[in-house]
């Protein structure tokens, strides 16, 4: 899936600094109350934020140096902590062999404010995300309701529907009926945007089609999907207000 990244993109910051041959510089300065650091258990850089605003988002990053063993050759990579949101600490590790350079922190955007709880549908099951996983194209299924994060979702003010700070999204922008949905990073295109109807159905506005329990299923791991909006009651959703 080709897209752009509105939050910070872990995979395109290590990418990017991959490529670098000086350690990169930061783009922003870190909001107030944060602050980045070597350490030394680790071998990494480190970052700590407090007395931030609660939406924002941000990570540690810096740069892994390693030169060969006549010192006529180096090597280097970016490294970044997973995404953190307000106040907390966060670590990425260089391996044992490498240098720490330069470990700053980057922050993203200001994560929309918006009610958070389970999504409960057809035969009472819940919204639910494949083994709690935050990874890029994590299947979203149905699931006997269990009150874990995984079936925690904020219906985002913004028009986003978030788990894990990851977005529910349209699997490759897709918009055929039984298109599968998944967890993916937030990037602010169409397959990505819902919009929670009177009827209790949760449109897809760009494909038009609704957010389907596919099948009238009640197995537990059955995953979801886009179909025509026909007022089933596989598409009849019940979301945090």
């Amino acid at each position: 899936m080709r897209r752009t990244s509105v939050l910070l993109s872990v995979a395109a910051v290590l990418g990017a600094a991959a490529a670098l041959s000086a350690p990169p510089a930061p783009a922003t300065a870190a909001p107030a109350g944060c602050q980045a650091y070597y350490v030394p258990s680790i071998n990494g850089a480190g970052g700590t934020c407090s007395g931030i605003d609660p939406r924002q988002s941000w990570a540690v990053l810096a740069t892994c140096e390693y030169w060969n063993p006549t010192h006529t050759e180096r090597t280097t990579r970016g490294i970044s902590s997973p995404l953190k949101v307000g106040d907390g600490t966060a670590y990425a590790p260089c391996a044992v062999t490498e240098t720490v350079v330069l470990p700053f922190i980057h922050y993203g955007e200001l994560i929309p404010a918006g009610p958070v709880g389970p999504i409960t549908g057809y035969a009472d099951k819940c919204v639910d995300v494949k083994g709690a996983s935050s990874a890029d194209r994590t299947p979203v299924q149905i699931y006997d309701c269990n009150g874990t994060n995984a079936q925690k979702w904020k219906i985002a003010e913004d028009g986003t529907v978030r788990a894990f700070n990851r977005c529910l999204d349209v699997a490759g922008g897709a918009t055929a009926n039984g298109t599968k949905v998944q967890l993916y990073t937030c990037n602010g295109t169409g397959a990505q945007q819902w919009r929670v109807r009177e009827d209790g159905s949760i449109l897809n506005p760009v494909s038009g089609r609704c957010l389907d329990d596919l099948g009238f299923s009640t197995t537990n791991g059955n995953q979801l999907g886009i179909w025509d909006c026909n007022g089933a009651a596989n598409q009849v959703w019940h979301v945090p207000a």
